[in-house]
């Protein structure tokens, strides 16, 4: 699924207007969703859903569109990430090429009244790196290494303890934000409090930009504190290094969930709000990081990435396209309706904490496997399943299409119902493109050939498997 930019970088404007000096602003699309943490849970299974955004892709040639100029060979995120891991990457879903982060915020589900959840449709996220703060003339890059957390997954209610003990400290809470849009303003809040949104809710998370200037990270993000007043002010005693100001807004589409007299819930069990929380694994390019703060922390009020100068050349408008969503690394449902929450949550509405108790599984409880993820073109070469062999990725020609005969749209696709349809069409062979399309044919059309590299995008009908990409072809062969 594409994050629609022009939509979702208007809607972000809202909440920062007449507050930044000078910025940034990344569109950034979905790379991976799962129980992922590489922060928190390096190496395992996390407690709960994350959708992450940024720096992966898959372990074969990348195909770069419209161009499809050849990348080089690359990695998935996954729970064993890194800074050196993602260094790796020639693939971002952000609009910067040479920034290979990971940020990733919890899943947000719709708990129907049958105890059933849904998955609350979400395109990406937008990504603001801030020129803030009092000593914002000497802001430093974020170092090699660093990583940092911001929010309280456990939380069920607002903290409203000073975030320092620099006189006027904004309290913790304000930290997280919700704004429901519609056509009227509506004001914003600590709290998933207003749910009936035409135009989507939009949750918001502010970051640390403090910095002990030693260690890259500490466990409870004791390396890093906030600003007096969360988004702007003095930095506390003991953390003397300015760092860009990072925010996050996630926008999801409440609008499309039949609601059932039931709630949403984030993936970790809460259904208030309090607890959201976002992540950001650093994979800057140092050199180039240090160049967009002197010319664009200070200087560019637009916020907008190519009016940088430093970023014209490196901004990348289809980066969802370029770097699309990769297969799941973990082997459990996520998607789409499912009975229950992933993992051993149990949904604590406060305001009380939620305790370790509600997040963990049981010792005896079986965790899913972690999948060894091949982001390869799809099945094998020759490889037969129902019916039906995979020949390989085929390029559509110039001016008709590779199969010219009957065809569909479908936000549904998946191969094996291409298959289907295409067998009703008497129709030999069956290709998928560009996630959601089939096509039918007896034989591939002059200027078309297989043995192309596709650009691996996911059945929009299935997160297990690859349905074409653009202007590329998953071709089967009836067996």
């Amino acid at each position: 699924m594409f994050v629609n930019k022009s939509s979702l970088l208007l809607l972000s404007l809202g909440s920062l207007t007449g507050l930044s000096d000078a910025f940034w602003r990344m569109s950034c699309s979905i790379i991976q969703t799962g129980r992922i943490d590489p922060i928190v849970s390096p190496g395992e299974v996390a407690s709960h859903v994350h959708k992450i955004a940024g720096a992966s892709s898959k372990c074969s040639p990348l195909w770069k569109w419209p161009s499809f100029e050849k990348a080089e060979t690359i990695l998935d995120i996954g729970p064993n990430s890194t800074y050196e891991s993602l260094q790796s990457s020639s693939c971002t879903s952000c609009e910067i090429e040479k920034d290979l982060s990971a940020y990733w915020t919890p899943l947000l589900y719709y708990e129907h009244a049958n105890g059933s959840f849904e998955e609350v449709p979400n395109e990406g996220m937008a990504v603001y790196y801030l020129g803030r703060g009092d000593n914002k003339n000497n802001i430093q890059p974020f170092p090699p290494g660093f990583r940092m957390l911001s929010g309280d997954a456990a939380a069920r209610s607002f903290n409203d303890t000073p975030v320092s003990s620099v006189e006027g400290a904004e309290p913790y809470g304000n930290r997280v934000s919700f704004n429901c849009l519609t056509d009227s303003p509506n004001p914003q809040s600590p709290q998933m409090n207003m749910t009936n949104c035409d135009n989507g809710l939009r949750a918001q998370i502010q970051f640390q930009s403090c910095w002990d200037g030693v260690n890259k990270y500490l466990p409870g993000n004791s390396h890093v504190a906030y600003m007096s007043t969360i988004d702007n002010g003095a930095c506390p005693p003991g953390y003397p290094v300015q760092l860009m100001h990072l925010f996050y807004e996630v926008l999801y589409s409440v609008s499309k969930i039949a609601l059932d007299g039931g709630k949403f819930v984030f993936a970790q069990g809460d259904p208030t709000g309090y607890g959201f929380h976002g992540d950001f694994l650093n994979g800057w390019d140092v050199d180039t990081l240090q160049a967009g703060i002197k010319q664009c922390a200070i200087a560019n009020e637009a916020g907008v990435v190519h009016e940088c100068p430093v970023f014209a050349a490196i901004d990348d408008q289809n980066s969802p396209t370029n770097c699309p969503a990769r297969l799941p690394e973990i082997d459990e449902p996520v998607h789409g309706v499912i009975d229950k929450l992933p993992g051993c949550i149990t949904i604590t509405p406060g305001p009380e904490e939620a305790t370790l108790a509600d997040f963990v599984c049981p010792a005896s409880s079986p965790e899913p496997t972690l999948l060894s993820v091949n982001s390869d073109s799809g099945p094998a070469v020759g490889s037969t399943a129902n019916g039906w062999t995979y020949m390989g990725c085929a390029n559509e020609p110039t001016s008709v299409r590779a199969l010219g005969g009957a065809t569909y749209t479908s936000n549904n696709m998946t191969n094996e119902g291409c298959h289907s349809f295409c067998a009703g069409k008497d129709s030999p062979m069956a290709g998928t493109e560009y996630g959601t399309q089939c096509y039918c044919g007896s034989a591939l059309a002059s200027g078309s050939s297989l043995n192309q590299t596709c650009s691996n995008m996911l059945c929009s009908g299935s997160d297990m498997e690859y349905c074409g990409g653009p202007d590329r072809l998953s071709v089967y062969q009836k067996a």
